[in-house]
């Protein structure tokens, strides 16, 4: 498989507040050929998941708006986005108790910035690959 499109045919969202972070991840996930949809808080993240019901989102934890950790619920707690995989990208690895101390699932990635675009693809690539074969 071609690593610069390791991504085809993936719809992302990519919810971060951080404008050069946000425009670094959509970028990477582009150049390997994911779809991406953008959302700078919580509530925006929310909504657009459930209006485009990605193959997987990446989730920073501390943003604008709603409660991220409510977000995160509120995405595992609805039937229609069962197949939605996770991956937390975040500055902040003291708030995983936001996301691991919930009665839910739990993500399928986690990463903690600063990201490189190697480690990043490979998580999302292994997150994507617990649902889907390797073609």
């Amino acid at each position: 498989m071609d690593e610069t499109l390791a991504l085809v045919g993936q719809k992302l969202v990519v919810a971060d507040d951080d404008p050069d972070q946000l425009t670094f991840l959509a970028t990477v996930f582009e150049d390997h050929g994911a779809t991406v949809v953008r959302a700078t808080n919580g509530d925006e993240a929310l909504a657009t998941v459930l209006r485009e019901k990605p193959d997987l989102l990446t989730l920073d934890l501390e943003m604008p708006g709603r409660d991220v950790g409510e977000v995160f619920e509120a995405l595992r707690n609805a039937p229609e986005l069962d197949a939605l995989k996770i991956c937390i990208v975040t500055g902040r690895p003291e708030l995983r108790k936001l996301i691991y101390d919930r009665s839910v699932r739990p993500p399928e990635g986690y990463l903690d910035k600063p990201v490189h675009e190697e480690s990043l693809v490979r998580a999302l690539r292994k997150a994507l690959e617990l649902a889907h074969d390797v073609h």
